[in-house]
């Protein structure tokens, strides 16, 4: 697996020179590239809806765009996305994040279901959720609580695969995948084969992957050490998964199984001293079940039934011994019927559960052994009244956190905590003219705080500070902290978010534009306390009215058939009702791609400026603004018969030092520096 870097290298250079001309491929990535945002299905939607269809805005990463994007986690995936950014805990534990809104606030999902890992507990914890097999990433902006419950009031990120096949392929496909990335000597490898017979489908696919310490650029900490190294951010990764269906004229039934096994360091800032640093040990197995019945000569259009369970743990080390280790068992269950009416009426009933086991073992936890259960009712419909397509939907559910041996000053206890939490939406899709649509959506959406937001009391090696709970008093003393759980200090966070969307095109011309206005009461925000405990900064979940307001624009001009120049920009402003700002939230960004697509080969040519950051909370330091600039260039041939897609990009070209405002460990860990990343693709 070592050699694979010098392999990729040899076989770009020999079949670089092959005189086929894949033009007609060219020609059919071209035209999908021109119309693949306004006809890609969004699966997350619940209806089956195209991106014209949504009253909330909604971007699709597939075909090509997707393959060039790809990185070693969701979040630096998707950080070049409209409204996206990425919270940054090194390139391997990094989250998505959407309009400000992060952690327990943003639900990646993987075909639908919840990952069942811990990246939400902390922002040095990976989401297990891969890109790289992936066929398509949707992400759903804003509340998305109707469908997926009280995590994702701030967006949906939904992974899409074929890991259980919906139908019967007409012939096999296999697809291979290699590339090798310069900054962390990163090669990777990966997999993916659809095939079938009869009624049978099936799936398999799988990576691995294996890097280095990033290079980065020369960066010094406030003791005056320095490296051009991030030091221990290496990492190992390895995933594979197998599924099958039976398939009939009226649905299918298939099941999958799979398996992640990923290794990687936490960040660290250079040191005169360099030691092995910390690092986690991941596992995860997971076992999936999916199903649907499409009823003939019915007003019901689809019955389905999805069922998950995930099996996960990981180990944090120091010193090569195992200081905290996380197991988590999570069963999810959805099931749904989704009808159409003459009138125009389409709608979608549904019943959705999670039952999660969550424990924390050894001398440093900083969280309590919890069970989570969540059970909910939901519907969401919509009708069309000539240019006007009106939808509307709500939910109910009911959440319980049953903890065990909560301590603080007192001792310890157990503690259950039920919250009753109801959402609803309204929203409304105006056609202008053909190609005019005028959006505007408004939800109220209840999330109920997550278990580490309650109860964290300890220190927390991964974000190297001492976390506490909401429902905790503390006061500062000589001797450290008085900390005393409260249970009446938690509640529910309420959030009213409005949204107004314009989407058109002008001859040549397609735009996007979002303003949205989010009212959050009770917002649970980890907050630095000023003050030390057990020599680390204490940091409290504090819940407070918050308000987030912004807006988001993407614009594409094709110039000619072969050039097209697209700018996009957003920006988020995060403050307390009482004063102040929250911490952590990215600056605005302005950005340009210029790309050129020939008979058989296509380059791109993008600069990104990332603004200075200071609007700042509470014992908060400002963070720089800096501008990356990124090129890349993909070639497309026939190789015996086979469709074959070289890649390479430069990213970081100018090797700018980059700070990102939204990680915890930003002054530790600035962004790659100068890359080049090379790749091959192999279809047939």
């Amino acid at each position: 697996m070592f050699r694979l870097a010098k392999i990729s290298l040899a076989v770009v250079t020999v079949l670089a020179h092959s005189q086929v001309a894949y033009a007609e491929q060219s020609e059919a990535i071209a035209s999908e590239a021109a119309a693949k945002v306004e006809r890609i299905e969004v699966r997350a939607s619940g209806l089956k809806r195209e991106v014209v269809e949504m009253a909330g805005p909604v971007s699709v990463l597939s075909g090509e765009e997707l393959l060039r994007r790809t990185d070693v986690s969701i979040g630096e995936t998707l950080k070049y996305e409209v409204g996206v950014h990425a919270n940054y805990y090194g390139p391997v534990a990094s989250r998505p994040v959407i309009r400000g809104l992060d952690g327990a606030r943003v639900q990646v999902v993987h075909n639908g279901m919840g990952t069942g890992d811990v990246s939400r507990e902390g922002p040095d914890h990976t989401i297990t959720a891969d890109a790289v097999t992936a066929q398509q990433i949707e992400v759903l902006r804003g509340p998305a609580t109707l469908l997926y419950g009280s995590g994702a009031i701030g967006g949906v990120i939904n992974v899409v695969d074929n890991r259980i096949p919906q139908r019967v392929p007409v012939q096999r496909e296999t697809i291979l995948q290699t590339r090798y990335g310069t900054a962390a000597g990163d090669r990777s490898l990966s997999f993916a084969h659809d095939s079938g017979q009869g009624n049978l489908a099936w799936h398999a696919d799988g990576s691995y992957r294996k890097g280095n310490d990033y290079r980065v650029p020369r960066y010094q900490n406030d003791e005056g050490d320095s490296s051009r190294r991030l030091q221990n951010s290496w990492s190992e990764h390895q995933v594979l998964n197998l599924g099958s269906s039976y398939v009939v004229e009226q649905g299918f039934v298939g099941v999958s199984i799979g398996k992640i096994k990923t290794e990687y360091g936490l960040p660290e800032g250079p040191s005169s001293e360099p030691a092995e640093g910390e690092y986690i040990k991941l596992n995860q197995q997971r076992l999936a079940l999916a199903s649907e019945y499409r009823p003939q000569q019915s007003n019901w259009q689809n019955l389905n039934f999805d069922l998950a369970f995930t099996d996960y743990d990981h180990a944090e080390f120091e010193d090569d011994e195992a200081g905290t280790e996380f197991l988590s068992k999570a069963w999810e269950l959805r099931s749904s019927a989704t009808y159409e009416l003459p009138a125009s009426w389409r709608g979608i009933f549904g019943y959705h559960a999670i039952l999660r086991d969550y424990q924390a073992l050894g001398d440093e936890t900083f969280t309590p052994n919890t069970d989570t259960d969540s059970h909910a009712l939901f519907m969401l419909h919509e009708k069309r009244f000539g240019p006007v397509k009106l939808e509307f939907g709500s939910r109910f559910e009911r959440l319980t956190h049953q903890a065990y041996e909560l301590t603080d000053d007192n001792g310890s206890r157990d503690l259950r905590q039920q919250f009753n939490l109801f959402s609803w939406s309204v929203g409304a899709v105006y056609q202008l003219q053909s190609e005019q649509q005028l959006t505007l959506s408004y939800s109220q959406a209840e999330r109920a705080p997550a278990a580490n937001e309650l109860y964290a009391n300890g220190i927390h090696i991964g974000t190297r500070s001492y976390e506490i709970g909401v429902a905790y008093q503390v006061a500062a003393e000589s001797s450290g902290a008085s900390i005393l759980h409260d249970a009446a200090l938690a509640t529910a966070e309420r959030a009213n978010n409005l949204d107004l969307g314009w989407r058109g095109q002008f001859a040549d011309v397609r735009a996007n534009i979002n303003l949205f206005y989010n009212q959050i009461d009770n917002y649970a925000f980890l907050a630095n306390l000023g003050f030390q405990i057990a020599g680390f900064a204490a940091y409290q979940y504090q819940q407070q009215d918050a308000r987030l307001h912004g807006a988001e624009a993407s614009i594409s001009w094709q110039l000619t058939p072969e050039h097209q120049l697209t700018v996009l920009g957003d920006t988020v402003v995060a403050r307390l009702r009482s004063g102040g700002y929250l911490p952590r939230v990215p600056s605005f960004r302005l950005g340009a791609e210029y790309e050129y697509r020939a008979d058989n080969w296509a380059g791109q040519l993008g600069l990104t400026h990332y603004g200075k950051q200071n609007r700042l909370a509470e014992n908060e330091s400002a963070t720089a603004g800096y501008t990356l600039l990124e090129a890349g260039l993909n070639y497309y041939f026939d190789w015996q018969q086979q469709e074959v897609m070289a890649f390479a990009k430069v990213q970081n070209l100018t090797n700018r030092l980059g700070f990102v405002h939204s990680s915890f460990i930003k002054e530790d860990a600035p962004l790659p520096g100068r890359q080049l990343v090379l790749g091959l693709r192999l279809s047939f």
